[in-house]
Order: structure tokens, then sequence, then C-alpha cells
């Protein structure tokens, strides 16, 4: 696993001073992802009562996911040209840096930054301390109509080797080489209980570093030491990322390459496409041992919310 020096300057999280200074920079774009899964126009409904001034707004489900099917997860990835559309039509092209945010402990906004390296653009990262740190600090909050920026084109350059696919995670769990980290509550990894997919439990093998478990009591991301601590566990294997449906799981890939951790890989179907083929072997309770798949766990009645 490659490690850079623990002196390296660059992050993957901006502060709110940061952003503060640049308001009036048109090469700097702020976009608002809040989101609710329990209530879908929550999100939008809350940009509209206050945001960041000049801040564009995405949705996690309409904009950084595409149509959900029989595989594929709950939240697949947007086919990639369509987004790459969304983006230009919002201004953003290689030259403009974008700063996501919303409520960290909602933990959407790193979809959007993910989704941006994948398709190449590593000019994004991440609010550190999200919307509630800005309220905090009492800077401006606007209430405007979402601006509207000159369209650019952007280009995609994907990059297929930050995701594994499904058949690289079955690859994986049986043989074991590598690690798999399952981003979800403890309850749902050991399989107590499952909220959101018709079965409960983990892919077998997979150690659980819970992604909310990377943020402080104010929603900030924790010291680089201190996640690099708590990464340790993962050794020297690449790990593979995986949550509900691969939302969640982008926070746990930020927080891992702010320890240093380069070679961590999304799956972005995560447990949701995985627990959806029949043959796939699921573990319960808190050891790594997988056992013959089981219907275990219920469907969640549509008022329940649940992260990832």
């Amino acid at each position: 696993m490659s490690r850079p020096s623990q002196d390296t300057p660059h992050s993957h999280l901006v502060e709110i001073g940061w952003l503060a200074r640049r308001l009036d920079d048109a090469s700097v774009v702020a976009v608002d992802c809040r989101f609710e899964l329990a209530n879908r126009d929550a999100g939008r409904a809350a940009y509209a009562e206050g945001h960041i001034p000049g801040a564009l707004y995405l949705d996690a489900e309409r904009d950084l996911s595409g149509p959900a099917g029989p595989h594929g997860g709950r939240h697949p990835l947007p086919p990639l040209e369509q987004f790459s559309r969304t983006l230009g039509a919002l201004g953003i092209d290689e030259t403009i840096t974008v700063v996501a945010y919303d409520v960290p402990q909602n933990g959407f906004a790193p979809r959007l930054w993910w989704l941006l390296r994948y398709l190449g653009h590593d000019r994004v990262a991440v609010l550190n301390g999200g919307w509630p740190a800005w309220l905090g600090t009492g800077l401006p909050v606007s209430r405007e109509r979402e601006p509207r920026r000159a369209p650019r084109r952007f280009v995609p350059h994907a990059r297929p080797e930050l995701a594994a696919d499904l058949h690289e995670v079955r690859r994986i769990a049986a043989a074991g080489g590598a690690a798999l980290v399952d981003s979800r509550a403890p309850e749902r990894y050991r399989g107590e209980v499952e909220p959101l997919d018709p079965v409960a439990g983990h892919i077998p093998g997979a150690v659980n570093l819970p992604w909310n478990a990377t943020l402080d009591q104010a929603g900030r991301f924790k010291p680089r030491a201190e996640l690099a601590e708590q990464f340790n566990r993962l050794g020297d294997a690449d790990p593979v990322v995986y949550c509900g449906s691969g939302l969640t799981a982008c926070a746990n890939v930020l927080a891992m390459l702010e320890a240093g951790i380069r070679g961590a890989r999304l799956y972005p179907g995560s447990w949701s496409d995985w627990c959806s083929y029949p043959e796939n072997a699921v573990a319960t309770g808190s050891g790594d041992a997988g056992r013959a798949h089981e219907r275990s766990g219920r469907r969640p009645a549509p008022e329940e919310e649940e992260t990832g």
C-alpha cells in the first residue's frame, strides 16, 4: 500500500475560511449536496431556505446516481456522459475548483468528491464541517435561486482503477487477499437489523469501519494522525470500501486518502448490489467467516431513514 510522506501538503478537505475568501472567485464553486433518504425533497428544500452564497445544488439520487435496477445497487453511478453534461450545464469544466458540502453527519458531499475524481477531475474538495460549520461562523447565507453560470464543456477522463466491480469483490472475498471495508453501522454489519435492503449481514471477510467514525463531534474529519491510527488494522492491503449503496462509503475513501492510504477503491454497488445475487454468500455477527446466503433481513418501511 503506497503511503505519502507525512508532510505532504495536499488535502481533499478545505476549511470554512478558505472558501469564504473565494466567494467572488469565478473559478471556485460550492455545490450543496444536502439530502435525506427518508425525504427525497428535503435537500432541495433546505437549499431554498438558505445556502452558501453562489452555491449550486446537486441531488444525491437525481444527479449523483443513476436509475436503480434489479442489480447494481440502490444508487448506481450515473451514466458518465449524462453526468458530464450536467456538470457542463452548471458551468463546471477542468478549470473550476468544486467544493462540495452538506450536513456532514449525513455523508453525501463525499459522493460528489469521489465522482469528480473518478471522472479525472482533481480540482475538488469537501468543505470540512460542512453547512453547520458555515452557519456557526456567522458568514453570509443566501436564499437566492440557483445562480445561472455560463455553460462549459466538461470532458470526462474516467479512472476505472478507483472502483471495484462485483466480480473483483467476489474474487477478493473468496481469496482474502485484500481488505474489504464495510462502512455501515455495526448493527447492520452484524446483520442484527437491515432497514434498507432485503438481506441483512455483510460480505464475507469484510471488516467494519463505520464511515461516521472518521468525524469528530462537530462533524469535522479527524486529524490525519487519528485517521491513520483508526485504519491501522487494514495493514498493507489496498482496501475496497463499501456501504449500503455506495454513497457514504465515499467518506471513508476520503478519510483513507487523508490518512495516507492511496490505494482505497469504492465498490459502487455496495451491499445493495451484493445481496441482490442469491448465490453470493452472506456473513453475520462480528466474525469474518461467511455462511450460506440467507434472507434474514427485512424490507424497510418507506418512512425509515438510514445512511448509505
